[in-house]
This record gives C-alpha cells, sequence and structure tokens, in this order.
C-alpha cells in the first residue's frame, strides 16, 4: 500500500503524520513518543548510529563518540559536503541528513504497518534569509536526502501556512488569522483567511533565520562563556600590553551546529595558548578542559534548559555548571535575561509588520493569532507581536498544538495529494 507522510524536520524536533478516516494520526516514532529529538550520535565504541532520544542519553552518559544536533542549520551551506572520518568511513552531513530521515521512514512504516512512498515536508519560509539561491540550494539538499532515505517524491510546504491548515476550523469563514510560528531555528508567519473546515486562503507569509537556538546561543554566550573566559584579560608579548581575548571560540562553542568542530586538536593549542598568556588563568583552565571533556553539547543542554525554565516561570536563577567545575554557578538574573533576548524583539517586531504590509491588511482586520513552535510563549514573541497588533488586548491569542500543529497540517496537506 503506498501513501503520502507528512513530515516535520524541525532543528531541534521531527515529527511524522498521515491522513486516515477524517483525521490526522500522529505516528509513534518511539516507544511512548510522537516526536523525537533530532539528534544523532556515533558511538565510536559499539560502532553504531543512535537518533533521537537514544542520542542525547548516549551523549548525557558520557559515550565516546560525536554527538549532532541542529542539522536542519546546515542544509545550503558548505558543509553539507564536507567530510569527516565517522565509524571508518568519510561522511558529510547528506548521508548524516539521510540516514536521520530514513530511520525515521522506517520507524513511521513500521508504526503504523503502511508503506510510505511519498512525503510532504515542511520546510521554513526561508532557510536563509536575503539569498534566493543559498535557499534554493538548501532546499534542494533536503530533498536530496529524502529521496536518498527511500522516498519516491517529495513536496514542499511552507510550515506556518501547514500550521494554519490545522487550525483552520477553529473560527469562522472569513476570519482573517496570523500563525506566528518560532521554531528551533527560524521564525515563520502566516496571513491566512479561512475559508471553510481544513480549507484556507493563504494571502502572504515571510520569515527570518532566527528561533529558540538562537536564544540558547545567546544564553550561553552572554552568561556560561564568561566563566570560560570570554572577556578576560590577555598579557602581549609584542609590543607589551593587555588585550582581550578573541571571541569567536565562544561564539562556537555556544552554538549547536558548530560545537562538534570544536574539538580539532588546533582548537585545542589554541585554547591552551590563551591559557598560558592570561592574566587571571582559572577561566581560560576550565575552556581547556571543557574542550578535553567536549562539554560543549552539555553546556548547550544547559542554556537550553535555562530558556525553558525562565520561560516557565520567569525568575532570577543560578545555574548549576558542575560538570565543569565543583560549584560552579552562573547566575542569571531577570534582567539579565531579558537584555540577553531583548534584541530579538525588534526583527520578529519587523517580520510581522512586513507580513501585513506586503499584504496591504491593516493590522486592525486580524482576527485572531495563532502561536506554534516550542519558543513562541517567551516574551519577546509575545511583545513582538504586540508592538505589531497595538490592538493585542482586544485580541486573544490562541496557543495552537505547540509542537504538533505543523506536522498535523503536513498531514492534511498530504492527503489532497
Amino acid at each position: 500500500m503506498t501513501n503520502w507522510l507528512g513530515v516535520d524536520f524541525g532543528t531541534s524536533n521531527s515529527a511524522a503524520a498521515y491522513f486516515s478516516d477524517g483525521k490526522v494520526v500522529n505516528i509513534e516514532l518511539e516507544p511512548g513518543r510522537n516526536m523525537i529529538p533530532t539528534a544523532v550520535f556515533f558511538d565510536f565504541h559499539e560502532r553504531e548510529i543512535l537518533l533521537g532520544t537514544a542520542a542525547n542519553k548516549a551523549l548525557i552518559d558520557g559515550l565516546d563518540g560525536r554527538y549532532m544536533r541542529s542539522l536542519k542549520s546546515v542544509l545550503g551551506t558548505s558543509l553539507m559536503s564536507e567530510k569527516r572520518p565517522l565509524l571508518g568511513r568519510r561522511t558529510d552531513f547528506y548521508d548524516i541528513i539521510t540516514v536521520f530521515l530514513r530511520q525515521l521512514k522506517s520507524r513511521a512504516e513500521k508504526s503504523t504497518g503502511q508503506t510510505f512512498d511519498h512525503v510532504v515536508s515542511g520546510r521554513p519560509v526561508f532557510f536563509h534569509d536575503g539569498d534566493p539561491q543559498r535557499d534554493q540550494a538548501a532546499q534542494n539538499d533536503l530533498e536530496t536526502c529524502y529521496l536518498r532515505a527511500g522516498f519516491s517524491s517529495v513536496k514542499f510546504l511552507f510550515e506556518p501556512v501547514a500550521a494554519a491548515f490545522a487550525n483552520a476550523g477553529h473560527a469562522h469563514a472569513g476570519t482573517i488569522g496570523l500563525v506566528v510560528d518560532i521554531g528551533g531555528g527560524t521564525s515563520d508567519f502566516t496571513l491566512f483567511r479561512t475559508a471553510a473546515a481544513n480549507c484556507i486562503d493563504v494571502l502572504a507569509s515571510n520569515g527570518l533565520r532566527l528561533g529558540g537556538t538562537n536564544f540558547d546561543r545567546q544564553i550561553s554566550f552572554d552568561h556560561f562563556m564568561p566563566l570560560l573566559g570570554r572577556g578576560q584579560k590577555l598579557k602581549r608579548r609584542l609590543p607589551d600590553g593587555i588585550i582581550e581575548a578573541p571571541t569567536h571560540i565562544f561564539a562556537e562553542l555556544s552554538t549547536w551546529e558548530k560545537i562538534p568542530f570544536q574539538y580539532d586538536p588546533k582548537n585545542l593549542l589554541f585554547a591552551q595558548g590563551l591559557l598560558r598568556d592570561a592574566v587571571e588563568p582559572q577561566t581560560f583552565s576550565r575552556l581547556v578542559k571543557v574542550l578535553e571533556m567536549r562539554l560543549g553539547h552539555d553546556i548547550a543542554f544547559l542554556a537550553e534548559k535555562t530558556k525553558i525554565s525562565y520561560k516557565r516561570h520567569a525568575t532570577s536563577q543560578d545555574v548549576d555548571l558542575g560538570i565543569i567545575e565543583p560549584d560552579l554557578y552562573a547566575p542569571l538574573s531577570q534582567d539579565g535575561f531579558e537584555q540577553s533576548l531583548a534584541r530579538f524583539t525588534p526583527p520578529l517586531a519587523a517580520a510581522i509588520q512586513e507580513i501585513l504590509d506586503n499584504a496591504k491588511i491593516p493590522a486592525s482586520n486580524i482576527g485572531r493569532v495563532v502561536t506554534v513552535g516550542g519558543s513562541s510563549s517567551m516574551h519577546i514573541v509575545t511583545d513582538a507581536i504586540g508592538h505589531s497588533l497595538p490592538d493585542l488586548a482586544n485580541l486573544e491569542i490562541e496557543d495552537g498544538a505547540i509542537f504538533t500543529s505543523v506536522v498535523d497540517g503536513l498531514a492534511i496537506a498530504a492527503s489532497q495529494q
């Protein structure tokens, strides 16, 4: 039996669903889970590849291997074809993403007892801002991986449009809605008019390469990296004097998709050089330890956990960095957190305003706002919405199915093929 599958290949998590008997069926991809981390772990000891939750567990358990996450962020970049030795063969990101998608397809077929030869995949409005050629290259890269994974045909749908499909039946015909989809790697927006149940007219879409992983990065860079030496002083040899440590190693150590490449011996030598020239060596000794012990992803997970905790409680906290050094804490005040992330509100607000301008629809005509995506409820997002929709007090923001709206809509679209 041949069917179309809807797949939400996300920066942080992925999901699959199909349409059957008039409803969306979310597929169990792991025991008890319809959504799995978009993560891969190459286990050097067992010489096997672990995916999803198993990959995260292998990292947390400290197994010897290479962990990779935020795979979607690499699409359309030169990193896609850069080969590195993994488990005895030279491997690039085409291979890695294909392995993940092939396993997702296999798990979906095993879970449902059906064969899925065709896929409707979500994609952000822009993989890359302001670069149409690179954006098309990213979609081409992803299509190549789907085909290598065993699908015979691939169609793409903007993720916020899919979310609009999933939420179309919740308003009267003629209502104009705005989907705000803040995912792991991108923020996407769609203006739509409800026509009938599961039927919409798309008025405009917009997006930017900004999402939850950017928030994680900023938290780590601003509040964790100073404990590893960011902003610390170095003794300059020729001429004599004091300079500030270069920031590039801290920026890359804070960036999910770049962390796996920070353990190169050259980086370790660079960090040891910083330690040698440091005015206050203790912080740089921690940096050396992080590289030697490959703790970069552990720190990134702490940044993500901190973001989630703050989203829920909005209070100051001391983040435990005992994985690096006993009794090491990063104090993070409420003001410090807000200052770190406040820089993201203006571009989000500008993207919302741009979609209104492009569709020539006044903000007062918006009858509903539907938020989806893991970071959609953060203050910086609601502030951006409020900036572009000043009558927000009279407009209810609807929380869509935060994690499944996109894949639900993809399954609906797949059923129409």
